[in-house]
């Protein structure tokens, strides 16, 4: 503490001593005073400089979690512009695809449109089809219940039902060769041969089985141009060798003819072709009894009376060719009195006149082969008498 100043009585005077230590004095408080301010300033820049430091170093932590947040960022970005540019490239390829399709949906539609018209053109096609279907099965309907009536009267001998029948299924059906071919067979049956062969003829260009359309043609001519009928018969078994009903037509022809071998054999070739009709060994037993070998005739006889007892063929046969058979295997046996009784039942059941002179021709050759002419006036007279006395046998 400096010394307190004496209290001046006069001015006296300065002693630098004095003044020198009180310069010394105030500089050293001034130099204390200025290093306590230095070392505070420097207490404070360390302290500044400790804090700045923590700062700085906070400051970079916070600059690299922004730099890596950025660097993520930037990678975010680059991706998203990388999923914008594929979006991009992906709504171009779309397009071009959408494009594509447009233009496919457009042919497609165009399409659709000729498809449209086209179906509608074979909806109505189809409805016009089926309207004249539904007319031709009506129609069928109608021509085989006519055709069924009339081949029901012609098994039954009533040729003129028949015929009516038949020629209003032609009406409806001109085409048809099963209903001209039984309409064929009934007009030769009721003996208009002319209208009968134009039948058949027609038949026959309208594909009826060529030897069916023969040997109809054949038996159709039988009793008014032989040689004509034999052609036909032949022309039957060129072109159907395998039906024993064209055997059995060649035989009758050819024993019309007097080639009574020709007609054994043909006779013996549908027997061997089909074991179950009766009226083929019926006609061998006619030839066995011209050939004079009346055992072996008995047997062929009775052969066809088994298989028309047994029911084989019974279908097919008519009643009147059954008595005929039965009257013929009594006559070879000479049953007279019960042959009577089938020639009563041929009597009643012939219903033309081609079929009476069938009948007759039968009676008579087995008469005759049998030497037995005297029984003709018992047995045929009354049927020629009936149906053929205006058509005498030729």
């Amino acid at each position: 503490m400096p010394p307190s100043t004496p209290t001046p009585t006069a001015a006296p005077t300065a002693d630098p001593g004095q003044i020198a230590n009180l310069v010394i004095t105030w500089s050293g408080v001034i130099l204390a005073a200025f290093a306590l301010l230095v070392a505070i300033m420097t207490v404070l820049f360390v302290v500044a400089g400790f804090v700045g430091i923590r700062e700085l170093r906070s400051i970079r932590q916070v600059g690299q979690r922004a730099r890596r947040e950025l660097d993520q960022q930037k990678a975010v970005a680059q991706e998203i512009v990388a999923q914008a540019d594929r979006a991009v490239h992906g709504a171009e390829t779309l397009s071009e695809q959408a494009n594509t399709l447009v233009g496919r949906v457009q042919t497609a539609v165009a399409r659709a449109d000729q498809q449209s018209e086209q179906v509608h053109l074979l909806i109505e096609d189809m409805q016009s089809r089926l309207s004249d279907f539904d007319q031709r099965l009506t129609t069928q309907v109608e021509v085989s219940y006519l055709f069924n009536q009339g081949e029901a009267a012609y098994r039954e001998g009533h040729y003129e039902t028949s015929v009516e029948f038949l020629r209003r299924a032609i009406e409806l059906d001109p085409r048809n060769p099963r209903v001209r071919y039984r309409l064929g067979r009934s007009l030769t049956n009721l003996g208009e041969e002319n209208a009968a062969g134009e039948e058949l003829e027609t038949a026959l260009t309208y594909k009826l089985p060529t030897d069916a359309g023969e040997r109809a043609l054949a038996l159709l001519h039988r009793y008014s141009d032989p040689d004509r009928a034999l052609t036909h018969a032949r022309h039957a078994i060129q072109y159907g060798p395998g039906s024993a009903g064209n055997w059995n037509c060649l035989g009758l022809i050819l024993r019309d003819n007097g080639d009574f071998v020709g007609a054994r054999d043909a006779h013996q070739q549908a027997n061997q072709l089909d074991g179950e009709q009766v009226v083929t060994p019926f006609y061998l037993a006619l030839l066995a009894a011209q050939a004079q070998a009346l055992p072996h005739a008995r047997d062929r006889s009775a052969e066809a009376i088994r298989r028309l007892d047994s029911g084989q063929g019974r279908a097919s046969i008519k009643p009147m060719w059954a008595a005929l058979i039965r009257w013929a295997d009594l006559l070879m046996r000479g049953s007279y009195a019960e042959a009577d009784t089938f020639a009563e039942i041929l009597y009643e059941t012939c219903p033309s006149t081609r079929r009476a002179r069938e009948i007759c021709d039968h009676m008579d050759f087995l008469l005759r082969s049998l030497g037995r002419e005297e029984y003709r006036e018992r047995y045929v007279a009354r049927i020629e008498q009936h149906w053929l006395s205006d058509h005498p046998p030729g």
